[in-house]
């Protein structure tokens, strides 16, 4: 069995010959079978991975001198989730970047788009914290790029913003490891669980909250989010996909897990549930009001973000279940209506939501395609959505008291907003334009997805379709995955 390693020296390597290269064709097919190479690293790991944790010791060296990486259940399987998406992104992209939406160098796109998964499979397994804040700039350098890769003001703009948020948040995370570095001796996370234990209450707190609010940046939690509506919305939809699929997820997970381990004598674990519902609350208001598709799709993202964040704060083995099963519907169900929506975009040359009346005429298996993922991600039965969601609504219950209440409250009035806004995205597509037919208009074998597009979106809606039914064997991961959240 090759060494987990892999899984960040394959993307670092192939971004290298990328680059190298400068040729588009090259870029191509090293970016997709790296992807896939990441694929069956991670898969291969998966089963060893749930019977428990492996620490990986490179160069010989072991921590707390050498560099500290470790494999479990959770790093694993959410490493799996990371290679899946980023292979069907880089199909996506064949089409989309290569003709519809191309901008720029194509061979720098795969390159920092690579940069970026090596950065992700580096969070998983990193047990360093100096470590973790190296993969977490890389992450956030990349992101940047590829938001900007469009090179139009309004792309520009909306990277500017997500780095100046991101630089601060950066900042933060930096002096909050100094301190923890200075009360340990060490960057090992397990050093310094151990010496914030037996530090001044004050001093503990004060290192949690900067570390918190600085990692808070990129996981999209309420204050700190109001870069991702502008970048999510303005990327090409490919990177929306990357960001609203798993980039916002792979930082949320992380963040809980060093504030529920390395940061838990501060005990701010408290604050997150509420931090989390109003964060509910706060994007699906605005994605109501957006008349934009993907601005509005931004803003559900924040919204989602809050409910799994909400699910995870519980502090039950049910509840962490529940957050990581709705992580993964929003990863299939997200990816998917924003891979579509840069098709109606590149279509029909508009973003506003009315420009797209009618357009199931021309594009039905688009609309088709989109409508089951919007089903899923209000949680209408018997999609993947529904489950996550009962699970959540359950595990809260199952917890009692008026903060728990109060979630079921906020979350089911969410899950009516986000219905109406969907629905009537869904409405516009599926409606009549006389107009349009008037006019003749294009054919709808050329205003679909182009192939490699129409393969990878399909098998995002395929995840949000039979996630239900096959949930037992997700709960194979999902469970030992949810208890390895809680130990380093």
């Amino acid at each position: 069995m090759v060494s987990p390693i892999i899984l960040v020296a394959l993307p670092l390597a192939a971004a290298f010959l990328i680059t190298l290269a400068g040729n588009r064709e090259v870029a191509r097919i090293v970016a997709l079978l790296t992807a896939l190479g990441t694929v069956w690293v991670a898969a291969t790991w998966l089963l060893p991975s749930l019977a428990g944790s492996t620490v990986i010791v490179v160069g010989g060296i072991a921590a707390p001198f050498g560099i500290g990486l470790a494999i479990d259940a959770l790093s694993a399987g959410f490493a799996l989730l990371v290679a899946v998406s980023l292979t069907l992104v880089v199909l996506y992209s064949f089409s989309y970047i290569g003709g519809e939406h191309g901008r720029g160098n194509e061979a720098r796109y795969y390159a920092v788009l690579l940069l970026l998964g090596a950065a992700s499979f580096g969070l998983l397994l990193t047990r360093d914290l100096f470590n973790l804040f190296v993969f977490y700039e890389i992450l956030c350098i990349a992101s940047y790029i590829l938001v900007a890769y469009g090179q139009d003001q309004r792309a520009l703009e909306a990277s500017f913003k997500y780095m100046i948020l991101g630089s601060l948040g950066s900042l933060l995370m930096l002096v909050s490891i100094g301190l923890a570095y200075r009360a340990a001796g060490s960057l090992a996370m397990t050093d310094i669980a151990a010496a914030l234990a037996a530090a001044e209450p004050g001093y503990a707190l004060l290192t949690a909250l900067l570390f918190f609010f600085g990692m808070a940046v990129e996981a999209a939690v309420f204050p700190v989010n109001t870069w991702l509506p502008d970048a999510h919305s303005s990327a090409p939809s490919s990177i929306s996909a990357v960001l609203s699929g798993f980039v916002i997820e792979l930082a949320l997970v992380v963040l809980v897990r060093l504030v529920g381990t390395v940061f838990a004598p501060a005990g701010i674990g408290a604050v997150l549930p509420v931090l989390a519902l109003v964060g509910v609350l706060v994007g699906e208001i605005a994605a109501f009001s957006q008349t934009e598709l993907k601005r509005m799709l931004a803003y559900s993202s924040m919204g989602q973000v809050g409910l799994i964040l909400f699910a995870l704060a519980l502090g039950t083995e049910a509840g962490t279940q529940a957050g990581l099963t709705h992580l993964l519907m929003h990863t299939g169900a997200k990816s998917a209506l924003f891979l579509i929506a840069g098709y109606f975009i590149v279509r029909t040359d508009r973003r506003d939501i009315e420009s797209y009346r009618g357009l199931a005429a021309r594009m039905p298996v688009s609309s088709v395609l989109f409508a089951l993922a919007a089903l899923s991600l209000v949680g209408v039965p018997p999609f993947f959505g529904f489950f996550s969601k009962f699970r959540v609504l359950a595990a809260a219950s199952a917890v009692g008291g008026g903060l728990a209440w109060g979630g079921i409250a906020v979350i089911l009035a969410a899950t009516v907003l986000e219905g109406f806004y969907l629905f009537r995205v869904v409405r516009v597509l599926f409606e009549r334009d006389e107009a349009a037919e008037r006019a003749g208009g294009t054919p709808a074998a050329r205003m679909e997805l182009a192939a490699p597009a129409l393969v990878a979106t399909a098998l995002f809606v395929l995840l949000v379709i039979l996630g239900g039914a096959v949930l037992p064997q997700f709960d194979t991961i999902l469970a030992p995955a949810a208890s390895a959240l809680a130990v380093l």
